[in-house]
C-alpha cells in the first residue's frame, strides 16, 4: 500500500512539499494551523500542542471522526465494503449538498460544535473527496465532480487510491488525536494566538488568482489584511506558505521576510510552479 499523505485530495495541497512546513516550525511547543485543508502538513509537526481550524465544516467533521478511536475503524469498514461506483458517489454528493442547505448557510450542524463525530456525513465526504477526480476538495464545485476513472495503463489506479486512502484512514488516528479543531475565520483565529516564545504558526491561504477556486474565498483585501496582521507577530514563529507572485513580493519583503524556494505545484494541480515558504521570527 502506497503512503497516503493527506486526510483529504485538496485543491491546492501542499502534500509534496509538507516535510518542509514540519522543518520550518521544528522546536515549536505551540502550532496554529488556521487553514486545515487538506491536512497534509499535520504528518510533520511536532509540537506538544497543534490548534487546526478552516471553515470547511465537511473536512473538520472527517477529523474528528479520523480522530475518535470507536468511529475511527467504523469508518474503515463502511468505506471498504463500499464499490468504487458513480451512483455511490452522486448519492454521497447529494447528502452533503443536503446537509448545507440544511444549515442555511451556516456551516455548523450540531454534531461538530459539541466535538461528536457524525459517522454517515464523514463517510459521504470521504466518498466525494475520494471517488471523485483528484484535487476537487475544499472547491467551490467539489459536490458536482464526476467520478474518477483511469482509461489507461499510465499512472495510479482511481480505485487503488480509493483503497489506499480508506486503509490509510489507521494511521491519521494517532495524527488526529493530538489535535485540536476549531471553526473560526482566520482573523479570529489569529486574536487568540500568543505571541510568545515556543509559538508558532502555519498559514497556508488561498493563492492570489489561482485560489479563487476555493469554496471560501479569500480577496485582494484579505491578502493585505492578513500580511499586516502577521507583521504585528514579534516573537511567534510564522510559517506562511505561498508561490512566487507580484502581490506577495509586495506584502512579505524580505529581508523582513526570510524567502525559502520549492519546486512545488500549483493551487490548479497543475504544472510545477516555485512555491515558497515565508519565515518570520524564526529561531
Amino acid at each position: 500500500m502506497s503512503k497516503v499523505t493527506a486526510l483529504a485530495p485538496w485543491f491546492g495541497s501542499n502534500r509534496t512539499l509538507a516535510e518542509n512546513v514540519g522543518a520550518a516550525l521544528a522546536g515549536c511547543r505551540w502550532v496554529g494551523v488556521p487553514f486545515a485543508g487538506g491536512m497534509s502538513e499535520l504528518l510533520h509537526i511536532q509540537a506538544s500542542s497543534v490548534v487546526v481550524g478552516d471553515l470547511h465544516t465537511h473536512v473538520l467533521n472527517l477529523a474528528l471522526t479520523a480522530g475518535n478511536p470507536r468511529t475511527n475503524p467504523q469508518l474503515r469498514e463502511r468505506l471498504d465494503a463500499l464499490p468504487y461506483h458513480p451512483d455511490v458517489l452522486a448519492a454521497a454528493q447529494a447528502r452533503c449538498r443536503d446537509r448545507e442547505d440544511a444549515q442555511d448557510g451556516a456551516w455548523f450542524g450540531d454534531e461538530l460544535r459539541t466535538g461528536i463525530p457524525d459517522l454517515d456525513w464523514a463517510v459521504d465526504y470521504f466518498v466525494c473527496a475520494w471517488m471523485a477526480r483528484n484535487g476537487c476538495a475544499g472547491t467551490k464545485g467539489e459536490f458536482d465532480v464526476g467520478q474518477s476513472v483511469r482509461w489507461d495503463a499510465g499512472g495510479g489506479d482511481s480505485v487503488v487510491r480509493f483503497r489506499n486512502a480508506t486503509a490509510g484512514l489507521e494511521s491519521w488516528l494517532g495524527v488526529m488525536r493530538c489535535c485540536c479543531f476549531v471553526r473560526l475565520d482566520v482573523f479570529k483565529f489569529l486574536l487568540e494566538v500568543k505571541d510568545a516564545a515556543g509559538h508558532a504558526l502555519y498559514l497556508d491561504p488561498p493563492f492570489p488568482d489561482a485560489g479563487d477556486g476555493y469554496k471560501f474565498s479569500f480577496t485582494e483585501q484579505d491578502q493585505r489584511r492578513l500580511a499586516k496582521k502577521l507583521a504585528g507577530f514579534k516573537t511567534c514563529r510564522i510559517v506562511v506558505r505561498y508561490y512566487d507572485h507580484p502581490l506577495i513580493r509586495e506584502l512579505y519583503p524580505e529581508p523582513l521576510w526570510t524567502w525559502h524556494r520549492f519546486r512545488g505545484r500549483k493551487q490548479t494541480n497543475a504544472a510545477a510552479n516555485e512555491e515558497v515558504l515565508l519565515v518570520r521570527n524564526a529561531a
